[in-house]
């Protein structure tokens, strides 16, 4: 089955890349966030998937403690 992308949804993932390119070079700060919301997100939905039911509150709490 080919799936098809429409002109204005390309455009507009292409606009929304050239606005995350332009930030560049993050702050380190920015890059800090980013990568601890990652670290700790998707540790809390990959656990979740596999039915976990700490929240992410306490996948932070056994991540950091």
């Amino acid at each position: 089955m080919k799936r098809y992308i429409s002109p204005d949804l390309l455009q507009t993932a292409e606009l929304l890349r050239d606005r995350v390119v332009a930030l560049r070079p993050f702050p380190e700060e920015t890059l800090k966030s980013l990568r601890e919301y990652y670290r700790i997100g998707l540790t809390y939905t990959s656990n979740a998937l596999e039915g976990n039911s700490l929240t992410e509150s306490e996948t932070k709490v056994v991540i950091e403690d």
